[in-house]
């Protein structure tokens, strides 16, 4: 079966520290809690349209990533902003609260959006890039 006309619903990352991630997703990209599960230490974190965007779950404690060696399993996931303005302004907040950019900001050579790459406090990667073409067709106000 092919899916068609399909959108990111949400991305769940496994983390070390809960409260850690909470605030450098709120802080950083400015989601919101929506909900919480203690029992599976899972926070749902959302930028306010849906339940949630991003979820939390965090991991026993001395449990590794994966294999705990290589390449995370997550390569890395992508959220639209509006404008490459954005995409610079971000940047200037990575490096001065000292986050580890992965790339950009740069325009990417087969999407032509401006871009800038970062990692999370468990090594996932996000990248934030001006897609204004996804939004140009958009009911967002």
């Amino acid at each position: 079966m092919v899916v068609l006309n399909g959108v990111l619903g949400h991305v769940v990352l496994n983390v070390a520290n809960l409260k850690k991630s909470e605030n450098f997703y709120r802080t950083i990209l400015g989601l919101k809690i929506s909900a919480r599960n203690r029992q599976t230490k899972m926070t749902f974190m959302s930028f306010g349209r849906e339940h949630h965007d991003i979820a939390l779950q965090e991991l026993p404690r001395g449990t590794r990533h994966g294999s705990g060696e290589g390449p995370p399993k997550l390569h890395h996931f992508c959220i639209y902003v509006k404008s490459s303005d954005t995409v610079d302004a971000l940047y200037s907040v990575l490096r001065r609260r000292k986050i580890p950019v992965v790339s950009g900001p740069e325009v990417l050579e087969v999407a032509g959006n401006r871009s800038v790459s970062f990692l999370d406090p468990d090594g996932n990667r996000v990248e934030v890039a001006c897609n204004a073409n996804k939004f140009k067709f958009d009911r967002r106000k």
